[in-house]
């Protein structure tokens, strides 16, 4: 309808003194036909222009509507259309849009003009940028949404790791106690797997308090490095021989043998060990862990691969979270979810990345990066 579109109101044409208080507001008004069809907007004012990105061609017999999106809640669209069919007044906060597609929260307060009859002829409606508190108040509620979270992360963490500590301590206790009752005998086949069950406990138990540090330390960002340079395949040999020589694993390292990095030994064998029991543990069908290393530009790239049941897409950004297990429900196997938590902030320390790529029934390969050695 554009410059065309003529004012059902005659008393607007008749009144420039009021018109021109309403375009002195610092607040966007508008005036809409509540006789005619869809209730067009017959008038706007230059804070209504500004605030929204339109120029008044483009407002002038369009719905109100034309600012929201499909975003705009539905309640608040019924609070309007409630109000402009029961003739009465209403304050709505709506998600707009402005017309450069940027977003802004609208404060809507509509008002009905009443005639003799008692019938709305017309609507006015005062618009108010809130965007700044409503950003306030998301930011608030994300943030109890987040604190929220962690505390849930933290109950189920400390039931994880109670869970996981009782198991080996149980483990060495019962072990110790039947120890002690042949006490003073010779060593018997059953003494000695005795002493190798509470060698595996106490290294267990050693293993998770060694995590919790970790992850205590890195979250701190207190993590110290002590780099020197080695050849990569030497650290992953010597990493791989206990697991080799249980006899239940077939490991292959294969690539290029010759790489060499300056990074800090333990920490990467830390890695490495990391992402080899957790081949055993959640893909213990695939008898064969593949570790491939090659060079990717000015990184060395060491890859993890098993032929388990492999990982669902869905689960494998969150795999490198604090505390995150892919199979909680296997509360003996679990762990306690700070392996990949703890290599992913072992690798960022040396520059590099990490990462997976899986797919259900294909297995999985976990990988890494490092600078090489200059």
């Amino acid at each position: 309808m554009g410059n065309q579109y003529k004012p059902l109101n005659n008393l607007l044409d008749q009144a420039p003194l009021i018109l021109n208080a309403l375009d002195s507001s610092v607040n966007g008004i508008i005036i809409i036909d509540h006789q005619e069809p869809n209730d067009p907007i017959i008038y706007c004012n230059k804070a209504f222009e500004e605030l929204t990105g339109y120029e008044k061609e483009d407002i002038l017999g369009h719905n109100c509507r034309f600012l929201q999106g499909e975003e705009t809640s539905q309640e608040g669209r019924y609070v309007i259309k409630d109000a402009l069919a029961n003739n009465k007044a209403c304050v709505v906060e709506l998600l707009n849009y402005r017309k450069d597609g940027t977003e802004f929260w609208n404060e809507v307060y509509i008002s009905p003009i009443i005639n003799t009859e008692g019938q709305a002829t017309h609507f006015i409606g005062i618009q108010n940028n809130i965007s700044e508190r409503k950003l306030k108040e998301i930011n608030a509620e994300l943030a109890v949404a987040h604190s929220e979270k962690l505390k849930k992360q933290k109950d189920e963490f400390i039931s994880v790791a109670s869970h996981e500590l009782k198991t080996p301590i149980t483990s060495l206790k019962a072990s110790l106690q039947l120890l002690q009752k042949g006490k003073g005998n010779p060593l018997t086949a059953n003494t000695e797997n005795l002493i190798e069950q509470a060698n595996k406990s106490i290294n267990k138990v050693s293993h998770l308090v060694d995590d919790l540090l970790n992850s205590n330390t890195m979250n701190e960002g207190q993590i110290a490095l002590r780099p020197s340079h080695f050849i990569l395949a030497e650290i992953i040999e010597a990493c791989c021989d206990p697991v080799r020589a249980a006899g239940k694993y077939d490991i292959r390292l294969e690539g290029d043998k010759s790489l060499a990095v300056t990074a800090d030994a333990d920490r990467i064998n830390q890695v490495i060990d990391n992402m080899v029991n957790n081949a055993i543990k959640y893909a213990p069908e695939s008898k064969e862990i593949k570790i491939n290393i090659s060079k990717e530009n000015e990184f060395a790239k060491i890859a993890v691969t098993d032929k388990g049941k492999g990982i669902a897409s869905e689960m494998q950004e969150k795999l490198f979270d604090r505390y995150y297990q892919a199979e909680p429900d296997k509360m003996h196997n679990a762990g306690l979810g700070l392996g990949l938590y703890i290599s992913t902030q072992i690798i960022k320390r040396h520059h590099g990345n990490i990462g997976v790529k899986s797919k259900p029934g294909s297995g999985s390969t976990f990988w890494f990066t490092l600078p090489l050695a200059v």
